[in-house]
């Protein structure tokens, strides 16, 4: 990882830089969708649907386990990318290290509560009975691979704060066909279940993890990692957190706006569950080139806050908006012109696949609208301003998103109504950020003008 892999944001053109930013993010969420599903495509295909359901199930609790650390991540990303354009590297370095420390040790609380209160947790959530032993045995051996996958967060965060998106991608690459070859491995060849998917998954993330933190040690990085400055500078930290938590807090709330659209789905029996767990990976062909641009409107705004350049942060969210919305309307145009094929890649069952299909034909049509809430919320915490975005979130994917759930299983009891809450509170969160975002530049741009007169 060279200091040319590094991208200045600060100056220049702006579609340039972005785009040589963004390729690699989306690339690398391409393999990361491959890395996610490729579980689910051999137990859809090799297993029965109550197997599938298991692994779907216990994918809803285990990104709301992760999510605050995520949210961290974020956090540094956003405190290392402003140091950086203020010129001061040494708090970027400093931030990566404390944020990897506070990942290892809140991953291995994660990782023992979950492995304990695993059954408790999936009755909670009014998992069928003869789904909870396989989800159990999926979850534990799953979250065995936590802290590894926070420290790798939280050094692709680092990685990513000043501009490298290349050494990411090719991290993810790696992992996404070495998660390929041990799920043949020990499904195919070595028939284990559930429980091989969840060992081949622990593998390749361990493996992720060791592989970011040797390329991130070299001698010409701009933020060398060692484990000999791994610990915690709590005055950079608390910078790092007063902006991760709400970030963490909001993913967590997202998650659990659709934990409890898995508990309504639940209710629906095997056959809804399969079809929803179905649903989520094909969206993630949506959803993770969408974080990608997010990812980047964070960057931007990180960089250029430091640098106190608001006019481009303003015309750099506009552009990675559009740019977003226009790959996600053509992503999600295909697969809605071949559905039956794309949903038959994760599931056989034709019943599964007809339930997956109505929250599809619902959702996607309208999924151009997510990079407008994903790209100014970005760009807002890339600012310093998580708390607003936290409460925008809150408001709209957990409320309001729960309230419409709750009115709409009792009216219509249809899977075709859950699937149109996604929608609806998409658009209410991207007309809430909007509002932020443009009421925050201008400020800015007044304050700005201020001290130059």
């Amino acid at each position: 990882m060279s200091k040319r892999k590094t991208i200045d944001m600060t100056q220049g053109p702006i579609v340039g830089p972005l785009v040589r930013f963004i390729l690699p993010m989306i690339g690398g969420s391409l393999f990361q969708q491959l890395y996610n599903t490729v579980d689910f495509l051999f137990v859809g295909n090799l297993m029965d649907k109550t197997a599938a359901a298991a692994v779907g199930a216990s994918s809803t609790l285990i990104t709301c386990t992760i999510g605050l650390f995520s949210g961290i991540s974020v956090g540094t990303s956003v405190v290392a990318s402003q140091a950086i354009g203020a010129g001061r590297e040494e708090d970027a370095d400093k931030a990566v290290h404390s944020s990897a420390s506070f990942g290892i040790i809140g991953g291995l609380i994660l990782m023992v509560l979950a492995i304990v209160f695993a059954p408790v947790i999936l009755r909670v959530l009014n998992t069928p009975e003869d789904v909870i032993p396989q989800a159990c045995v999926y979850l534990r051996i799953y979250m065995l691979s936590v802290p590894m996958l926070i420290f790798y967060n939280m050094l692709s965060g680092g990685m990513r704060s000043y501009g490298d998106s290349q050494t990411p991608f090719r991290i993810l690459v790696i992992c996404g066909f070495l998660n390929v070859l041990f799920d043949w491995i020990l499904i195919v060849v070595i028939p284990l279940g559930v429980a091989g998917v969840a060992i081949a998954t622990m593998g390749t993330q361990s493996v992720s993890a060791f592989l970011a933190a040797y390329l991130m040690s070299r001698k010409n990085n701009r933020i060398r990692f060692s484990v000999k400055k791994l610990h915690l500078d709590m005055g950079i930290l608390s910078r790092v957190l007063r902006i991760g938590l709400p970030t963490g807090i909001q993913t967590i709330i997202i998650t659990f706006s659709n934990v409890m659209v898995q508990y309504y789905i639940n209710d629906f029996g095997v056959t809804a569950v399969a079809a929803f767990a179905a649903y989520y990976k094909v969206e993630n062909f949506n959803y993770l080139p969408i974080m990608a641009f997010g990812q980047a409107a964070t960057t931007f705004a990180g960089q250029n806050t430091g640098a106190g350049q608001y006019r481009r942060i303003r015309k750099g969210a506009i552009i990675t908006t559009l740019m977003g919305s226009a790959v996600v309307f053509c992503i999600a145009g295909t697969i809605l012109m071949f559905p039956r094929t794309v949903f038959g890649w994760f599931m056989k069952d034709t019943q599964v696949v007809e339930n997956a299909l109505m929250i599809a034909m619902v959702s996607f049509p309208f999924y151009w609208v997510y990079p407008i809430l994903e790209v100014m919320g970005g760009s807002i915490r890339g600012m310093g301003y998580s708390i607003l975005s936290m409460i925008i979130i809150i408001a709209n994917l957990c409320v309001l998103r729960i309230s419409l759930l709750a009115v709409f299983s009792r009216t219509f009891h249809s899977i075709r109504a859950l699937g149109a809450v996604y929608p609806i509170t998409w658009a209410a969160a991207s007309v809430c950020f909007l509002i932020a975002f443009f009421v925050i530049i201008r400020k800015k741009i007044q304050e700005e003008a201020a001290e130059n007169a």
